[in-house]
């Protein structure tokens, strides 16, 4: 008798699991839950350079030769913010600002990849034409940047060149002549 009352229970719980399962379709089985735990969460995106993120739209089509020269003083005046390193020596050759943004200062922070437009194959940073940058220190932390211009010459009239103010030279401004050069009335 106490088999079949225990086989009538083990029946009884098979019919209420049958019941509480999700119904199939045209006879389809029904797949196992997937369990809950272990979330499944998206791969977190890759953490760029803060000079990747500063210079993102460098040189792009929809950007100005003056935006890209605003960004690059942007990262000159992070990099020297957040590196106490750069204080205690001046930057000035282009060579030299490509360099650290690459991290190789002795802190070992990276504030430009590798692969970014701004930087050519050679190790210098350069401008929408490719033609490497002229940084000038002018003290005290403060740096003018020229870009060659359209014709990729350095110190012709079509060069474009952000003062240290922020403040940007061009055409005639950009090579007055000095007073040895200076016509004869």
């Amino acid at each position: 008798m106490k088999r079949a009352v225990g086989g009538l229970l083990a029946l009884f719980v098979l019919l209420v699991l049958w019941s509480q399962r999700p119904a199939s379709r045209s006879g389809e089985a029904t797949p196992p839950a997937s369990p809950a735990y272990p979330p499944t969460a998206p791969m977190p995106a890759p953490i760029l350079p803060l000079g990747d993120e500063l210079l993102q739209s460098y040189a792009q089509p929809g950007q100005t030769p003056e935006q890209d020269l605003i960004a690059v003083a942007h990262l000159m005046e992070n990099y020297l913010l957040l590196t106490k390193e750069a204080a205690r020596r001046p930057l000035s050759a282009n060579e030299e600002w490509a360099r650290v943004w690459r991290g190789a200062d002795g802190t070992g922070e990276r504030f430009l990849s590798d692969q970014h437009p701004a930087l050519n194959d050679r190790g210098q940073v350069v401008d929408r034409w490719g033609v490497p940058l002229f940084f000038h220190a002018v003290g005290r932390g403060r740096f003018e940047v020229r870009s060659a211009g359209p014709d990729g010459m350095l110190w012709t009239e079509d060069d474009l060149h952000r003062n240290s103010d922020g403040t940007f030279r061009r055409g005639n401004d950009l090579n007055p002549l000095s007073l040895v050069d200076d016509p004869a009335p």
